[in-house]
């Protein structure tokens, strides 16, 4: 039988240092601390914007519905509601999607006989705010034309 030698000797030993990983790590730390703001910014601008679309195509909606019943509908239902009070409209249960905004908050709507209210509460979902918080109306809102 062939007897197996033990050799103990290091011959070539490789490797990093601790003090060499917890650098790498700063720094990636750092660039993730730079970078991580810019990105939840432009996720919060991306909302904004799909919101307001939102709102364009609910806008395009009420439109049509004051087209054909001659006012305006008092809450946003009437998008995937028939309503009883005009049987012109026929609504669709698909736009149901419409309905919240891009952070999943309904849409605060208020109708009127001279027009209507649409906004979003923003990302916060409360009233008021700054920033990605800000409520905002659209466009053909009576609030927005004040």
């Amino acid at each position: 039988m062939k007897r197996l030698k033990n050799n103990n000797t290091v011959l070539n030993q490789k490797g990093f240092s601790l003090a060499e990983i917890m650098i790498v790590l700063v720094i990636i730390g750092a660039i993730m601390g730079l970078i991580l703001p810019k990105i939840r910014e432009g996720q919060d601008n991306s909302n904004i914007r799909n919101s307001k679309m939102k709102m364009a195509e609910i806008e395009n909606k009420i439109s049509e519905y004051f087209a054909e019943c001659t006012k305006y509908p008092k809450t946003l239902e009437f998008l995937v509601e028939d309503q009883a009070d005009c049987k012109n409209w026929t609504s669709n249960k698909n736009l149901k999607n419409l309905m919240k905004d891009a952070w999943g908050n309904d849409f605060v709507f208020e109708g009127t006989d001279n027009g209507y209210n649409l906004k979003s509460l923003g990302k916060d979902k409360k009233e008021g705010g700054t920033g990605p918080d800000k409520d905002f109306y659209s466009e053909g809102s009576q609030a927005a034309q004040e």
